[in-house]
């Protein structure tokens, strides 16, 4: 028999009001989901397969609801607890795999960004969380439907909402709800500051509150309040809206404009008529307001969510606070390895008669993958090189000291200097041995087959971090002129002439350096004559980017070396002022390199 202090139109309503709430998540997945669908269809990827799962499961969801929804005609309250029992078996199961779907979806990063569907795939798994809160919570949300129409025949005694309106039969139902999706969770407590000038309403909430574990202080007014605030901190503040002096909504707009108290989450208690006035809370950033006369579960909906909320924001501070600190520290260690980078670099260019260097270097950030070299090689020569490691960072950084170290070792300029021994180990297995007298003399060891010591020590050694440098190593002969080279992948060094005519391209001999054991590096030759300028750079001078995008490319370049110029300095200034001037306010995205060297005319 049907319970008599249940009317049956107030069972017809619940039910009514339960298949709505089922139906909305599901119309939402699939809707959702025939949208995503027929953008991946469209095009043509194989995340299409995945979403033609998902909208099967969506079906069977619907088809599950629709048979409830025919069961549950002409029950009577006692027959729903067997019917509801079945919910959720028929349906958690496609529900979690419609949340599996959309993590699978959001992990193909790339191309869901690129259609722009990653807001639509989370509205569905939003949608599938929903719904499954409400299967697996959907006989008490049923009996708190039923209590909520029928308000005499609550067991608390604590005053409930009396009025019949659509309005405030929502706000019970959506805080019965949240209260669901709540359960089995810790529950939260804090302290709590209520702000009301009637005595009667502050001692109910102080009842209730305290009841709940909540740590409770009163106040008749704004001011009261405060006060109270300047010398404690609240976790949350329920707030009146009409009281003497200051208004509510006037005490709210002091809170959320002062930096001291923006943060804590206020809750709006108010009659329903007053709703415009809780509009206006809300736009002043109120976090929820509760109606009056308050409801025991609503009141606990809304203060577990705004506690939440507040312990979330908290913890967010708190992190902000340790990144801020550890960014700092990082700050200073990066400044400590670009001052240790820096030192290896030149710290003054090698000078000879009859000759001229000069350099420009600027990292895109506090470590550079870049590098340039000149120094001092067996038989009167010289070591030219510029090089850039790929990628960016503390990695590119890390190999860029290892690049030109194994230059200057493998060369053999550190064994010039005394820092090695000249009997070493090759990668391999190989021993190389090599006579000091010889190596000085210059006559059994070319310093550029170290260009295929360092491929074969890098690709052997570190394959694992897939590291590779683009490098133009060159040998000069200051005495003659000559200047012999390897151009390992990177960018064509132009000589131009003393009229400032292009009269070469000294391009790629071989790939770049550390990618694969045991590559073909072949040896170029060119003489310089006197007025001849040699210009060496990376791509971060070629692809510097405008304000709108466009790269300052080679013709820029070619254009300043054609230009007047009365040394090689002067040149380097015109180069670099060309750059400012293009790039702007734009962002620099690579590291900025060049190195030039001049025959003087005699």
């Amino acid at each position: 028999m049907m319970n008599h202090s249940v009317k049956s139109v107030d069972i017809e309503s619940a039910t009514a009001f339960i298949r709505h709430e089922l139906r909305t998540p599901i119309n939402a997945i699939v809707g959702y989901g025939e949208m995503v669908q027929e953008e991946l269809t469209d095009a043509n990827s194989l995340l299409a397969e995945e979403l033609d799962a998902l909208l099967v499961e969506a079906q069977k969801l619907l088809e599950a609801i629709n048979l409830f929804v025919k069961h549950s005609d002409g029950e009577e309250k006692s027959d729903f607890h067997k019917l509801f029992s079945t919910i959720p078996h028929s349906t958690n199961s496609s529900i979690t795999k419609i949340i599996l779907s959309c993590n699978n979806l959001l992990k193909a990063e790339e191309c869901v960004n690129q259609l722009g569907l990653t807001e639509d795939i989370k509205k569905i798994e939003l949608a599938a969380l929903r719904l499954q809160g409400l299967v697996n919570n959907i006989e008490s949300i049923f009996t708190n439907f039923l209590e909520s129409l029928n308000p005499v025949h609550e067991a608390d005694l604590s005053p409930q909402l009396t009025s019949a309106s659509s309005s405030t039969t929502n706000e019970m139902i959506l805080g019965s709800i949240k209260t669901n999706s709540i359960e089995g969770r810790e529950l939260l407590t804090g302290k709590i500051l209520v702000v009301d000038d009637s005595p009667s309403n502050l001692d109910l909430f102080f009842q209730h509150l305290t009841r709940k574990g909540h740590t409770v202080t009163t106040c008749l007014s704004a001011k009261e309040a405060l006060n109270l605030l300047e010398s404690q901190s609240y976790d949350l503040i329920l707030l009146d809206l009409l009281m003497p002096e200051t208004n509510g909504d006037q005490f709210l707009e002091y809170l959320k404009t002062s930096v001291e108290f923006q943060h804590i989450p206020v809750i709006i208690v108010s009659a329903l008529d007053e709703f415009q006035s809780i509009i206006r809370c809300i736009e002043m950033g109120a976090e929820d307001f509760l109606p009056k006369p308050f409801d025991p579960v609503l009141l606990k909906a809304r203060i577990g969510s705004s506690l939440e909320k507040k312990r979330l924001r908290d913890q967010e501070k708190l992190y902000t606070q340790q990144v801020e600190a550890l960014s700092k520290i990082m700050a200073k260690e990066l400044e400590k390895g670009r001052q240790m980078q820096k030192n290896f670099l030149p710290a003054h260019l090698l000078t000879r008669k009859g000759w001229e260097f000069t350099a420009y270097f600027s990292p895109a950030q506090q470590l550079a993958g870049d590098f340039y070299d000149l120094f001092e090689l067996p038989g009167d020569r010289l070591g030219v090189v510029v090089a850039d490691v790929c990628d960016k960072g503390v990695g590119a950084a890390l190999f860029m000291g290892l690049f030109r170290s194994l230059i200057r070792i493998f060369s053999g300029q550190a064994a010039l200097d005394g820092l090695i021994n000249p009997s070493f180990n090759l990668p391999g297995g190989q021993d190389l041995k090599i006579n000091l007298n010889d190596l000085l003399d210059g006559v059994n060891f070319e310093p550029l087959e170290s260009i295929k010591l360092i491929n074969n020590y890098v690709a052997f050694n570190h394959s694992e971090a897939s590291m590779f440098a683009t490098i133009f190593f060159g040998i000069l002969e200051p005495s003659t002129g000559k200047l012999s080279y390897i151009n390992g992948g990177h960018e064509p060094v132009f000589i131009v002439d003393a009229n400032h005519q292009l009269k070469a391209k000294l391009t790629s001999t071989g790939p770049a350096v550390g990618m694969l054991p045991d590559l073909e590096f072949k040896t170029g030759a060119v003489i310089l004559e006197p007025g001849d300028l040699l210009l060496s750079y990376t791509d971060g001078v070629t692809e510097a980017k405008s304000p709108a995008g466009n790269f300052f490319g080679k013709e820029k370049l070619l254009e300043a070396l054609g230009s007047q110029f009365n040394s090689v300095d002067q040149l380097m200034l015109n180069i670099k002022n060309s750059l400012g001037e293009h790039m702007g306010e734009a962002e620099q995205f690579d590291d900025i390199t060049l190195l030039a060297v001049k025959f003087q005319a005699s």
